[in-house]
């Protein structure tokens, strides 16, 4: 116990500065749509997740409305879910178009930030490593799986219909917070198509963790 709290506090304290650096308050220059990147939605959802469980922890009250969601096996596979997407789309969709990019460009800095490493790499597998160490295998139900996807789809929900009024963002030219997501520039069937398959991919990465938390 006291090891997952030392994570779980460890995640809450790591998330926070990364989403201060990541933000851009600390140098004057705050970015406006900050909150309309998934990474930094997924990042807040773990902070403010974990953050209750030890504010439930410190009080006793796990038998209240809080203490019942944060310590529900069913919350704690969604939210290190939400996670692991942040970390899977950043490294397998992002990074390599940020590799190819000039040294001195922003995309290149970026890549190669603290802030980055923090909220695309160090939260997320934090998360992964305090779920697959104490989740409850014996809770654990593969329709889970299907049912996490509710929360980025929730988001895509939200993001087209702000693409589509045409909310650009600060500093990009685009009303799409990502490329793959830009019905502008590959229309309707493709983004269909991007998000569907984002969603097969990690279905398939859910069931796997579920399977082998089971065995172990």
């Amino acid at each position: 116990m006291a090891f997952q709290i030392i994570i779980e506090v460890l995640t809450v304290l790591i998330g926070c500065c990364g989403m201060v650096l990541h933000s851009g308050w600390l140098t004057g220059k705050p970015r406006k749509d900050f909150f309309r990147y998934y990474t930094n939605l997924s990042n807040l959802l773990v902070v403010m997740f974990y953050l209750i469980r030890t504010v439930v922890r410190i009080t006793g009250n796990y038998d209240g409305f809080f203490g019942k969601i944060v310590f529900s096996q069913i919350w704690f596979y969604s939210v290190t879910m939400s996670i692991f997407l942040t970390f899977g789309i950043y490294n397998f969709v992002l990074m390599p178009s940020f590799k190819k990019a000039p040294p001195d460009s922003l995309e290149f800095k970026f890549a190669h930030s603290l802030s980055n490493y923090l909220v695309h790499f160090v939260v997320p597998l934090l998360c992964l490593l305090n779920w697959f160490i104490f989740a409850d295998k014996e809770a654990l139900q593969y329709k889970w799986a299907l049912i996490w996807t509710i929360i980025p789809w929730i988001y895509v929900i939200y993001s087209t219909i702000r693409g589509l009024r045409g909310d650009r963002f600060e500093n990009t030219n685009s009303a799409y917070p990502y490329d793959f997501m830009d019905i502008g520039k590959y229309g309707w069937a493709k983004f269909i198509r991007n998000c569907l398959l984002v969603t097969v991919v990690f279905v398939a990465a859910g069931l796997f963790f579920i399977f082998i938390r089971k065995l172990f």
